[in-house]
């Protein structure tokens, strides 16, 4: 014989165990329809944390008048897709790619800045980032330190 229909609220059933109340009564992850903009705001700064704490650790540099990974660089990109796998599918990431003073011209600062970031936005496609995701941007002379001036930097928009 069926259980009866339980009644509104989710009370206790006698013999029926305790019915859920109506909308199933389970909690939205981070970013889902019961939390709004809050769950995804908190990713998308938990997230930002995650990628400037790497980007102090193991920035993404390169050598001088060169947009080619070397092997830190691939490294950290790879580690940088890992992350961007985990957040929420409504973020996007914007790709800065940076010289160092001393560059021949402005114009060829900011197309080697812009190599740069493509160059990091082409690993992080290869390692299943969506490019849609990715917005490449060339900034040009970054100014300070020449060599942690070559570098791209990952945020999230």
């Amino acid at each position: 014989m069926p259980a009866p229909p339980a009644p509104p609220g989710g009370e206790q059933q006698p013999g029926g165990g305790e019915q859920p109340p109506p909308g199933g009564g389970e909690q939205q992850p981070p970013g889902g329809m019961g939390e709004g903009e809050q769950g995804g705001d908190q990713a998308k700064a938990q997230l930002q944390g995650q990628l400037d704490q790497l980007n102090q650790s193991a920035p993404i540099t390169f050598d001088p008048d060169s947009s080619e990974l070397n092997e830190q660089g691939k490294q950290t990109v790879t580690k940088v897709a890992e992350m961007l796998k985990t957040a929420p599918q409504e973020l996007k990431f914007q790709v800065s790619g940076f010289t160092a003073s001393g560059t021949t011209s402005d114009k060829d600062s900011k197309e080697l800045s812009q190599a740069r970031a493509q160059a990091v936005a082409d690993q992080l496609a290869q390692a299943g980032i969506p490019a849609e995701r990715l917005q490449v941007n060339g900034e040009g002379d970054a100014g300070g330190d020449p060599a942690a001036s070559r570098k791209v930097e990952v945020k999230v928009q």
